[in-house]
């Protein structure tokens, strides 16, 4: 009964496996989401980011992957951040928050939810070094329903899923001013193993995810041109790369493009429609065989402000 599940999700995994070939190793080795616009909320990758600014930051997000294929993933996913001393944010030396995310790819589900906190420390009247740590809880479940065994009468279909609970950390640090930054975090610190069935059976690691980035502002009047770069590292993939440009006018629109090390671009739009409402959208474009087969990749953020209603449409410090 043991072997034909594992077939079962062996079969699936030759699936993925070709999808992934067609993708540069770092996706083989990847377990966590992907996202396109880390750099429009780098909370997301970061926990040394609660409270940086000085409101209550809520971003909202859905990414269709390789559109047009069948069991591609699709991540849903949610963060929230607030300075602690909402009243004056950029005095607050301690800001919280937490995320949480869905990701579903064929039969295998991954979801995550995390707490965060963060210290800013400032070191002059320009510059600040912020220390933060999350913890919380993986979720992944193998959904039966979707796995095609070679015995349809075998007793396995009695119990319709395999479920595991794994305990998350993750931490960073963030340099900044106004204009520039400079980041390093580190997720999935505890390198859990997950496993289905609860004997380890199918059983794999979570790795460690590294992150490292930085990014300067360049103002020239009512514009604003943003490049920044960012390392990834999961292992045993090497060190991959992506290398970003935004530009912004004013306070209402910006526009970017990503650069992905062996893996093609992807543009980017964005509104900041008032102080408490903004919106972004990423489309990546496929740059391997995989796009005789999809229409590319999609992702969507929605941003609300709140106690912000005063203040400026844009932010101030990230991008």
């Amino acid at each position: 009964m043991g072997s034909q599940l594992v077939n079962a999700v062996t079969n699936y995994g030759k699936v993925l496996l070709l999808y992934m070939a067609c993708l540069p190793a770092v996706a083989v080795a990847q377990q966590q989401p992907h996202y396109t616009m880390y750099m429009a909320n780098n909370f997301v990758l970061n926990p040394a980011l609660a409270g940086i600014e000085p409101y209550i930051d809520l971003k909202l997000a859905a990414r269709s992957q390789w559109t047009g294929i069948t069991d591609a993933p699709k991540t849903l996913y949610a963060t929230l951040n607030s300075p602690v001393n909402r009243r004056d944010g950029r005095k607050s030396r301690v800001g919280i928050g937490g995320k949480v995310f869905v990701d579903q790819t064929g039969p295998i589900l991954m979801s995550s939810a995390e707490l965060n906190g963060a210290y800013h420390l400032p070191l002059n009247d320009t510059y600040r070094l912020a220390f933060g740590v999350g913890a919380g809880m993986n979720y992944h479940r193998l959904d039966l329903n979707k796995v095609q065994l070679r015995d349809p009468n075998d007793p396995i279909y009695a119990r319709n899923d395999f479920t595991r609970v794994t305990p998350t950390v993750s931490a960073g640090l963030w340099f900044y001013a106004d204009a520039v930054y400079v980041g390093a975090s580190a997720q999935n610190l505890l390198e859990s193993n997950r496993g289905f069935p609860a004997d380890g059976e199918l059983a794999m690691t979570l790795q460690r995810h590294y992150f490292a980035t930085a990014g300067y502002r360049f103002r020239f009047g009512d514009f604003y041109l943003t490049p920044s770069a960012m390392l990834k590292f999961v292992h045993p993939a090497p060190v991959a790369f992506d290398i970003n440009l935004k530009g912004q006018v004013s306070d209402t629109f910006w526009t970017g493009f990503t650069w992905r090390h062996r893996d093609g671009v992807a543009a980017m739009a964005g509104f900041f429609i008032s102080p408490t409402l903004n919106v972004a959208y990423a489309y990546d474009f496929i740059n391997s065989d995989l796009r005789r087969h999809s229409l590319g990749s999609h992702e969507i953020i929605l941003g609300i402000n709140l106690n912000n209603e005063k203040g400026p449409k844009c932010p101030t410090i990230i991008w």
